[in-house]
């Protein structure tokens, strides 16, 4: 999943009594150094020179956003809206503050503002897509994720999550080879090895999935338990019980909830055929 990087710096340049004298360009200067409450700030004294300046509150806005304050934030974006509904920026920018906050409806409604403004944003598509995909809208996912490609063909992010929207409508062949593309690209992304194994997995290769998730569980990563659970499935589907049962007893002792359950139905007890369900992860 996407993770918004915070980055907390202070400054000591300017003093409460000397905040009147910043000027935009200095408040401009500090958010770009990363000294985001510094910014936001100076951003506020010189709003008291002119309460309708767009450039402040829209700075204002950004800044609350860097240091994690969303939802004052998203009231500063209102706010700078109506000083100016003409800014590809303030939608965009309103629109992952939304996704953060898990409010995907909305963020879709500013993200198509914003791509009416500016269409060629390989991010503006990539976050949308994941908006989409958070309200289970898969085909609108892959469009969006295409579209980011389209726009930036390295985007490793965008094949990672298209391959995740495939796989959630079960075209598990067409997500692994997406899988295996941003992994081409950026060989360390997270969770991209034990998506490849279970796209194989959903597609019945048992004894490929076994194979790329014994790799994962001799890494010792934080996708042990994972691995354990799903090597487990692929062992069932193969009638290898026993196997099965040993990894799914190695993802309880780690705390996994499915492989506890799959234990005490499937292990501890007899019983008939259970249901297997595959989390691929964005």
């Amino acid at each position: 999943m996407i993770r918004l990087i915070l980055c907390l710096l202070t400054c000591s340049l300017f003093s409460v009594n000397t905040y009147s004298q910043v000027n935009l360009d200095q408040a401009q200067k500090l958010y770009a150094n990363e000294q985001y409450e510094a910014a936001f700030e100076a951003y506020s004294e010189k709003l008291k020179e002119n309460p309708s300046n767009y450039a402040t509150v829209l700075g204002m806005a950004d800044s609350r956003h860097k240091l994690g304050q969303l939802k004052q934030a998203v009231e500063l974006y209102d706010r700078a809206e109506k000083l100016n509904d003409e800014d590809a920026e303030l939608y965009y920018n309103r629109g992952i503050a939304y996704v953060f906050l898990e409010e995907y409806g909305r963020a879709i409604k500013d993200f198509n503002q914003s791509e009416k403004l500016q269409p060629e944003h390989a991010q503006l598509y990539y976050y949308r897509g994941y908006s989409q995909a958070a309200l289970s809208r898969y085909r609108n996912a892959v469009e969006d994720y295409s579209r980011a490609i389209d726009i930036k063909p390295d985007y490793a992010e965008a094949y990672y999550n298209r391959g995740a929207a495939k796989a959630e409508l079960d075209n598990y062949a067409a997500g692994m080879e997406d899988f295996e593309l941003a992994l081409e690209k950026k060989p360390d992304l997270e969770n991209g090895r034990i998506n490849i194994a279970l796209s194989k997995l959903g597609m019945k290769q048992y004894k490929a999935a076994i194979e790329g998730l014994t790799e994962i569980i001799d890494e010792r990563s934080d996708n042990l338990a994972r691995a354990y659970f799903y090597r487990g499935e692929a062992y069932y589907e193969l009638k290898q019980k026993d196997q099965a049962c040993s990894d799914w007893r190695r993802a309880a002792n780690l705390k996994h909830e499915q492989a506890i359950e799959n234990t005490n139905n499937f292990c501890d007890a007899e019983t008939g055929k259970k249901k297997r369900d595959i989390e691929i992860v964005f």
